[in-house]
């Protein structure tokens, strides 16, 4: 609203000028029979204002514009909605989009390139899946049980198509070394040709006989069973409580056969007894692995049944062997909030975790699930269909305990969620409108039953609405990606497009104020209203749309699109203001006019007069006391000193406030995924980013050596790595040990043998050290024990990132690994991957880009105020202004623990074309008044703040209700929102005005500086000033004692009709301008002919 309000102050002052000693009488005669309607704009105009967009031809064209469509309203409205109804036809393509890899990393980026080459060439079929287990201690035999009881209930999962859990995992190979370890010891009887099904035909025959025996096993506790007398039992029997004794014990011993059978028995026996011994299991990681040697079978159920609480703390800080995998597992790391005794031995954790590893079917999958992928990778539906039964099974039937809390994490779960979190907030946005529809009734109408206007109101919403259609059809028909920080553009388009509608009315409003209405056609008025309305909802439209198009020269696609729809929407909104409101206007005016009531037109009051409370303008007298208030000198010093302690505070928090982006901020917050990241980040800290180093195809006979370099490089990076975990050292030290390379040097023999290289390597990977690394490699062909490995098409190397405090830390220390991995010059392909690499790489361009933006919307707003108000020094206070509000703003989102990532980077940009709004309408105004600095701010104060105050109230209006939102697009926007109004306001409205004051002399008023260029000729003393029709046919309020002593020295009477005579005084001494401007009437003094 502050934009247009200014337009009209400027025109009143325009038609003043000094009040001298010396008074002169100007008179219009209407000589050549021109209309009402040129004088008039001939009288507005004779001052030329001082910005470009308030004068010529887009003034001329507004004009035009105007009183076409007040002539024809229903036409153009018809028209009009021509726009929105064929920008529908894009949503046709409109889709959502929250995959990460196509919102916020720049298309181009080295992350997202190498993360497409993976996926073509080898394509990740890993799906993630947890639960996070919580309780005051999580090393209980009660733990155990419920950690079996959520295995059964996921394994018996059941997707819609019939698929379970067995046919959805992600299997490894095992290879069972018991029975090796048993044969060496004689303690062991190990029948191979004795299988499950004749153990259970005995069980069968011996049943009656061993009844009461069976019974006593079943309820005895482990040590009884080991202490059964085998005598009294047949001999399958005891075979069977062998291995139940075995089950028992074993779990406390870990395998150690005293030689390394990968090199004493290789090939032959070993490779044997691998093929034969080798099954594939489900990979799932929990404490369950210590104790299950069957798979999570009947066996393991006794056990958890009987375990205590010491033999759980126990095992925990003894057992680093997966009974289920069959590999080296570090136990304590599935412990959160682990608690220790003085020696450091673990006696309590409040939280444990199960993972379940999912594997997709990447033959299944189509080119539209590749399309569609939500993140990372693409999916098949029937995995997708499954997970959907996780959630259903973890989130219902776990059951309520008040000893545990449960926390999961689906691998489609951040997908659902952050499509739920684009809609999410309907409801909010619908109580919204309804709160900003009660404000714009109240701004627009008054309050009695003609003058009120919820009609008008309800239209110039719809317009906000129609231009959200058009930008959602637009851009979609552009295939702009929407997301879920696309979920604010309602309530954006809402909060500045109600602007346009209170200018257009504002302008009207003062037209008949100063009674430029009398004898003018509707059409004319409305005309005339478009004049000045026009021009200032263009500046308006053209200043947001140019902040817009800066932020969507950003590399990141979810910024760009977001910028992008703005822009559309904005341009949308305008054009449709433009026209629909304003032939909306224009009828409903007709209306007003018929004085028929404002709720039910076809009720007509006759005799209606306006009460007092509609006549009242409480904003301008308020804003009078209190601009005469900081006027005073004690009150200007407070100001400054409380401005420079806002200033201060602002700035510190703006030296802390960090540069991070995290895409889980997106999800709902009280989301069930979003406690499981809570819950993870609590119990389980990240020890550093584990990052992949994969290297394509190359002749690894020749290339060893740079292998070689490249890892010497890395473990030297202390500063940045915690640890390299490269399947090369281990190779190596594997080969010399076992001198499987005959003493030669370890380059040179597979430069001279390249075969040599892989039958080792085959051997490697199939020894006990060696096995975990099968999956850091992807061969031509299978890999098979004893033959030698086919070409190696890709190999990885692991490290761990030391823990960063910023983006500080972790940027350089990306960029350094990045740089080591291309400065070993690979004949192929080389490059590092972390899931964090995706974060950091947005960190180190959103950080760049906000500060860019800024400084070019700052710069747009310089150049912008010099256009408008073509002073240095008030161009000056304007964006000092602004950069006091950017400041404190940036300073106090940290202390309201926002960083700076991509959404606070849009408010950012945004907030400059908001505040400037505020500040260059105050400047301007003040330009146009004359009289000392304090009475010019205080006329300024007078004239144009209420409608600054309301122009930054109306737009933070539309967000008030985001104000509770859990949503992080929707509480950073609120945040933003509130302290740009704040700060913005406060700059315009309370400092400007004091530095305003105080640098006024250097400020000449455009009026003043029109007059001293013009000629003024003499007046004819036979001129005749016709002053009847402006003082008494309702044109406006004048300085009645002025005009008749005017009327007396020149001996004449208003008697015959003119189109317009104006009394004034003549320019030159200095003079008081008190009777220029009262109680928002205008007395014009003085005009230029």
């Amino acid at each position: 609203m502050a934009r247009g309000q200014y337009n009209l102050n400027i025109a009143a002052a325009q038609q003043s000028d000094e009040v001298g000693t010396r008074k002169r009488n100007l008179s219009m005669v209407d000589d050549n029979n021109t209309s009402k309607v040129e004088q008039i704009t001939e009288i507005l105009v004779g001052k030329k204002w001082s910005g470009v967009f308030s004068s010529g031809a887009l003034e001329t064209f507004f004009e035009w514009y105007g009183r076409l469509v007040a002539k024809y309203p229903l036409t153009f409205i018809l028209v009009t909605l021509l726009i929105p109804a064929l920008s529908t036809i894009g949503l046709l393509k409109f889709k959502t989009e929250n995959n990460p890899y196509k919102l916020w990393i720049p298309q181009n980026s080295d992350y997202l390139r190498n993360h497409e080459w993976l996926w073509e060439n080898f394509p990740d079929d890993i799906r993630f899946n947890s639960v996070i287990l919580t309780a005051d201690n999580v090393l209980t035999p009660e733990t155990m049980k419920k950690l079996m009881q959520i295995h059964k209930e996921v394994s018996n999962t059941t997707s819609v198509t019939g698929r379970k859990w067995p046919e959805y995992c992600y299997t490894i190979p095992f290879i069972d070394l018991e029975p090796i370890a048993d044969i060496l010891n004689d303690d062991y009887d190990y029948d191979y040709d004795y299988d499950e099904e004749t153990e259970d035909k005995v069980e069968e025959t011996n049943a009656s006989s061993t009844n009461a025996s069976a019974t006593n096993v079943e309820s005895s506790t482990a040590a009884e069973i080991i202490s059964v007398e085998s005598s009294t039992l047949p001999n399958v029997e005891v075979k069977k409580l062998n291995r139940r004794k075995r089950a028992i014990q074993r779990y406390k011993r870990q395998i150690d056969l005293g030689f390394d059978p990968s090199i004493d028995l290789y090939p032959g026996d070993y490779c044997n007894i691998i093929n034969d011994m080798t099954e594939y299991k489900c990979m799932e990681n929990s404490l369950l692995e210590i104790w299950s040697e069957d798979n999570y079978g009947d066996d393991t159920d006794e056990l958890i049944e009987n375990l205590t609480q010491e033999d759980i703390i126990k095992a925990v800080n003894e057992i680093t062997y997966s009974k289920v995998l069959g590999i080296q597992q570090d136990f304590t790391k599935y412990l959160g909030s682990i608690e220790r005794n003085s020696s450091g031995h673990i006696i309590g954790a409040k939280a444990t975790y199960m993972r379940f590893f999912g594997k997709v079917n990447v033959s299944a999958i189509t080119e539209d699930e590749i399309e569609n992928t939500s993140k990372g990778s693409p999916v098949d539906q029937d995995t997708l269909d499954w997970e959907q039964a996780l959630i259903e099974t973890l989130t219902q039937k776990l059951g309520n305990s008040s000893s545990f809390e449960y926390y999961i994490n689906v691998a489609k779960s951040f997908a659902d969620l952050s499509a739920e979190a684009i809609t999410g907030d309907a409801f909010v946005f619908g109580c919204g409108t309804a709160i900003v529809f009660v404000y714009v009734q109240m701004m627009l109408g008054r309050f009695n039953f003609v003058e009120q206007r919820p009609g008008l109101s309800s239209v110039g919403i719809c317009c906000c609405f129609l231009g959200l259609l058009t930008c959602y059809g637009v851009c979609s028909g552009l295939d702009l990606v929407f997301s879920p920080m696309h979920a604010i553009i309602p309530f954006l388009m809402l909060g500045i497009g109600i602007d346009d509608m209170f200018v257009i009315v504002q302008c009207y409003n003062n037209v008949i104020k100063e009674g430029l209405h009398e004898g003018l056609k509707h059409e004319e008025v409305i005309g005339l209203t478009m004049k000045h309305a026009g021009v200032a909802i263009t500046v308006t439209s053209v200043t947001n749309i140019l902040v817009f198009a800066i932020g969507a020269s950003t590399v990141l696609p979810a910024l760009q699109s977001f910028c992008l729809y703005c822009a559309v929407g904005i341009l949308a909104v305008y054009i449709y203001q433009g026209t629909i409101f304003t032939a909306a206007f224009s009828l409903d005016q007709r209306r007003i006019e018929s004085r028929r009531n404002g709720c039910l037109p076809f009720i007509k009051h006759k005799n209606w007069e306006p009460n007092e409370l509609s006549k009242r303008d409480i904003a301008q007298d308020c804003f009078e006391k209190f601009g005469k208030l900081i006027m005073h000198p004690a009150a200007k010093v407070f100001v400054i000193l409380f401005t420079i302690g806002w200033l201060s505070v602002g700035g510190w928090g703006l030296s802390m406030l960090r540069q991070e982006f995290n895409p889980i901020w997106f999800i709902p917050q009280e989301s069930y995924l979003a406690g499981w990241f809570a819950a993870n980040t609590k119990h389980f800290p990240k020890a550093g980013e584990t990052v992949k180093i994969n290297i394509a195809q190359i002749d690894y006979s020749s290339e060893l050596p740079k292998i070689d370099s490249l890892v010497a490089r890395l473990e030297q990076e202390t500063a940045i790595l915690s640890s390299v975990d490269s399947w090369y050292t281990k190779f190596k030290t594997y080969t010399e040990e076992n001198d499987l390379v005959d003493g030669k040097h370890w380059f040179d023999v597979f430069q001279e043998d390249k075969m040599k290289f892989y039958r080792i390597l085959t051997q490697f990977l199939f020894s006990p050290s060696g096995a975990k690394y099968r999956m850091h490699f992807n061969f031509v062909g299978d890999l098979v024990c004893g033959e030698a490995a086919s070409e190696v098409l890709l190999s990885s190397i692991e490290l761990t990132h030391k823990l960063f405090a910023g983006p500080s830390e972790w940027i350089p220390a990306m960029n350094k690994v990045k740089q080591i991995v291309a400065e070993a010059n690979f004949s192929n392909r080389a490059f590092p991957v972390g899931t964090e690499y995706a974060s950091w790489e947005t960190d180190e361009i959103i950080g760049f880009e906000t500060w860019r933006n800024m400084g070019i919307s700052l710069l747009c707003v310089f150049i912008t105020t010099v256009v408008l108000i073509q002073n240095i020094p008030a161009c000056l206070l304007v964006l000092a202004c602004v950069f006091f509000t950017l400041v404190n703003v940036s300073g106090f989102i940290h202390f309201w623990g926002l960083t700076i990532d991509v959404i606070s980077c849009v408010n950012l940009v945004i907030a400059v074309g908001l505040c400037v709004d505020y500040s260059a309408h105050m400047a301007h105004c003040f330009m146009s008044q004359t009289g000392t600095s304090d009475e010019r701010a205080i006329k300024t104060l007078r004239d144009i703040g209420p409608a600054v105050l309301n122009g930054g109230f109306s737009t933070f209006l539309a967000f008030v209700l985001t104000a509770g939102s859990t949503s992080h697009v929707f509480s950073t926007f609120f945040k933003v929102f509130f302290l740009v109004a704040v700060f913005g306001l406060y700059h315009a409205l309370v400092l400007l005005p004091v530095m305003l004051s105080i640098a006024g002399p250097f400020m000449k008023n455009h009026t003043s500086e029109k007059l001293d260029e013009s000629a003024l000729d003499k007046p004819n003393k036979n001129e005749q000033i016709q002053l009847d029709n402006y003082m008494h046919g309702g044109g406006g309020t004048v300085n009645m004692s002025f005009a008749e002593e005017q009327n007396a020295s020149n001996n004449s009477s208003p008697s015959h009709d003119v189109s317009s005579s104006i009394s004034g005084h003549e320019g030159g001494e200095e003079g008081t301008n008190d009777d220029v401007v009262r109680n928002g009437s205008i007395l014009p003094n003085s005009v230029d002919n």
